[in-house]
């Protein structure tokens, strides 16, 4: 019986170990090629393992000096940390409203915000353009940001308010409310520090959101000096001014670094957040 156990174990580790790897190719191919020669990056008897002889981490240094990529990826940078933090302080307050509060209208318009996540960006970009050329914000980065911050506000709005709910029982606040603190100042310093969880949760997605958002960069921007490195990165794979694969794939690397840094980062509030459970100190 403990040989049968073992052995099923052992095949569902390797089971795990070969989907993890076929999973993982794509992004190994993204790192070896950004790491070959021009001519080995499109060479099919390449080794899969780089050798000395083809080994570079020139494309790396190339990518900084051609088509702007520094300005893109500063956009990037701006666009997606502004995004982020307007998104996370605007649904803080409006996701406690609904986790707390009763007032009129208050499941039609949260359930309004939660259609707003399922609703296609596509089907508005027509409107959502037109309103922001009216307002001077096309071709601009806080147009960029605006958009962003907007359209991830639901999202959050719809994970901190469930945390809120279950995450941090009411008496909580009751008892911050006997001691003599007002319902701002019991949110403040007992209900805000426990939501640090879910807000990190949140921050990610606002983040992640912003970093790797296409369409509304695409649709509000056409001035390469308000270009994110995400669409950048489309112009220059279907421009004549970059055909070496292995400098495009350095880029590619360059793009999901920030990302999967900032994850690293907030992976136990992530983890916290989405079960629902207020953090310790």
């Amino acid at each position: 019986m403990l040989n049968e156990n073992k052995r099923s174990k052992t095949l569902l580790w390797a089971g795990i170990a070969v989907f993890t790897l076929w999973a993982l190719i794509p992004y190994l191919w993204v790192l070896r090629t950004s790491v070959l020669t021009n001519f080995a990056a499109i060479d099919p008897a390449a080794p899969y393992i780089p050798t000395a002889d083809i080994f570079t981490i020139e494309p790396f240094m190339q990518i900084w000096e051609r088509a702007d990529f520094p300005l893109f990826f500063r956009n990037s940078i701006i666009v997606a940390f502004s995004a982020m933090v307007i998104s996370v302080l605007f649904s803080i307050p409006g996701a406690y409203a609904f986790a707390r509060l009763d007032f009129p209208g208050r499941q039609i318009l949260f359930y309004t915000a939660v259609f707003t996540i399922m609703f296609p960006w596509i089907v508005i970009t027509i409107p959502v353009y037109e309103i922001f050329f009216r307002l001077g914000l096309v071709n601009t980065l806080t147009g960029v940001i605006i958009a962003i911050a907007i359209f991830t506000l639901p999202q959050n709005i719809w994970l901190l308010q469930g945390f809120f709910r279950q995450g941090i029982p009411p008496n909580i606040e009751e008892a911050a409310l006997l001691d003599g603190n007002t319902e701002i100042t019991a949110f403040l310093r007992i209900v805000l520090p426990l939501s640090a969880p879910a807000i990190g949760a949140a921050a990610l997605f606002s983040f992640l959101t912003g970093w790797n958002n296409f369409l509304w960069v695409f649709i509000l921007t056409s001035d390469e000096n308000v270009r994110t490195a995400t669409v950048a990165i489309h112009y220059i794979l279907g421009s004549d001014v970059l055909r070496e694969w292995n400098v495009l794939m350095a880029a590619v690397v360059i793009l999901v670094a920030p990302p999967v840094i900032f994850y690293g980062l907030s992976q136990r509030y992530v983890g916290e957040g989405l079960g629902g459970t207020a953090g310790g100190g």
